[in-house]
C-alpha cells in the first residue's frame, strides 16, 4: 500500500511538474510573440526586401521577423483576420477599394516600381524624343502606362495625333488591336512585344519599355536607363505601403508597437540603401517614396 502511495505520488508531482513546465513554455512564447512580428507579403522585391534588410534592422530593435510570401488577393484578408500583423505588396489606391469589415491602413509608403525607358540600338546620351522604334510590354495595362510615359517624355504628342492617340481618353484601354502602332507622320513606331522576349529583342529597337521587374531579372542596370515615370504625383500616389489593422494598433500598445519598428524601419536609410543596390536603380525608393503616414490616424 505504501508502495503504491509512493508511485502515486511521484506519477502526481511529475503531473504537476509537466503543468508547470507548459506554463512557463506558455508564457515564454507568449512573450516571445509580443517580440515577433509576422508579415505578408509579395515575393519581388517586397519578400525579399523584408528578409535582405529589415528582418536584420528589427533585430537591432529586439524584435523577430517572420516573412510569408503570400499570393497578393488573400494578403489582405490574411492581416484583417489576425492571421499576420501587417502586409506589403499594393498602393493606397487599391487599400481604399478593401472593404472588409475590419479596417487596414497602411503606416507608411515605402518604394515606387517604375516604368523605364532604356536604351536599345541608341546610342548611350540619345534623347528618347530623337527614337524612332520603340518596344513596350503587350500587356495592355503595361502597354497603357508606356504609352502614357511616351507622352509625358514628347515622344509622342497626343494632341497632333488626334483619333491616332493610342489609348482611350478614360486612359483604361488601347485604341488599336495590332502589335504595332505608328505616330500619324509615320515617324514613330512602337511595337507590342510578349514580356519574357523584352529584355533578349531590346537591341531590335531604337528604345525598350520595360517594367522594372522585368529590367531587374534581365540584369537590365540603370546605365542603360534614359528616362523613367517621375512624376512626384504619381510616384508618391502608386509607392507600395506597409498595411496593418487600425484599431488594433490604436488600441493595442503591444501591437502598436511591432507596427511603429516595422514602419520605423521601412522608413530608414538602410533600406533605400539596398533597393538602391540591390535592383540596379530599377526602382525608387527615397525621399519621394518614403512618406510616414501615421500622423493621418
Amino acid at each position: 500500500m505504501k508502495k503504491l502511495k509512493k508511485i502515486l505520488t511521484a506519477v502526481l508531482s511529475f503531473a504537476l511538474c509537466a503543468v508547470s513546465f507548459v506554463g512557463l513554455a506558455a508564457g515564454c512564447a507568449s512573450k516571445n510573440d509580443d517580440k515577433t512580428i509576422s508579415v505578408c507579403a509579395s515575393a519581388v522585391p517586397h519578400a525579399e526586401v523584408l528578409e535582405g534588410v529589415v528582418k536584420g534592422e528589427l533585430k537591432k530593435k529586439g524584435y523577430t521577423l517572420k516573412v510569408t510570401v503570400l499570393d497578393w488577393t488573400a494578403q489582405n484578408d490574411a492581416v484583417a483576420n489576425g492571421d499576420y500583423d501587417a502586409n506589403y505588396f499594393q498602393h493606397v489606391p487599391y487599400l481604399e477599394t478593401y472593404t472588409g469589415k475590419v479596417q487596414l491602413f497602411a503606416s507608411c509608403k515605402v518604394h515606387y516600381e517604375p516604368l523605364g525607358i532604356y536604351y536599345g540600338k541608341a546610342a548611350t546620351g540619345t534623347a528618347v524624343t530623337a527614337g524612332k522604334s520603340f518596344e513596350i510590354c503587350d500587356d495592355e495595362s503595361n502597354a497603357i502606362r508606356a504609352f502614357q510615359l511616351l507622352t509625358v517624355k514628347g515622344v509622342i504628342n497626343q494632341e497632333a495625333e488626334g483619333d491616332n492617340y493610342p489609348v482611350n481618353e478614360a486612359g483604361d484601354q488601347l485604341t488599336f488591336n495590332t502589335s504595332k502602332w505608328t505616330s500619324k507622320n509615320g515617324e514613330v513606331t512602337v511595337t507590342l512585344v510578349a514580356e519574357n522576349l523584352l529584355v533578349a529583342s531590346k537591341n531590335d529597337y531604337d528604345f525598350a519599355c520595360l517594367p522594372c521587374n522585368t529590367a531587374y531579372t534581365g540584369k537590365v542596370g540603370k546605365d542603360q536607363l534614359a528616362a523613367k515615370e517621375d512624376d512626384p504625383v504619381q510616384v508618391a500616389g502608386k509607392a507600395n505601403v506597409i498595411a496593418a489593422r487600425l484599431e488594433d494598433y490604436k488600441n493595442n500598445e503591444t501591437y502598436k508597437a511591432k507596427i511603429d519598428a516595422l514602419t520605423d524601419v521601412m522608413l530608414s536609410k538602410a533600406v533605400s540603401k539596398y533597393f538602391d543596390e540591390k535592383y540596379l536603380g530599377a526602382m525608387t525608393c527615397d525621399d519621394s517614396t518614403q512618406i510616414d503616414l501615421r500622423g493621418s490616424i
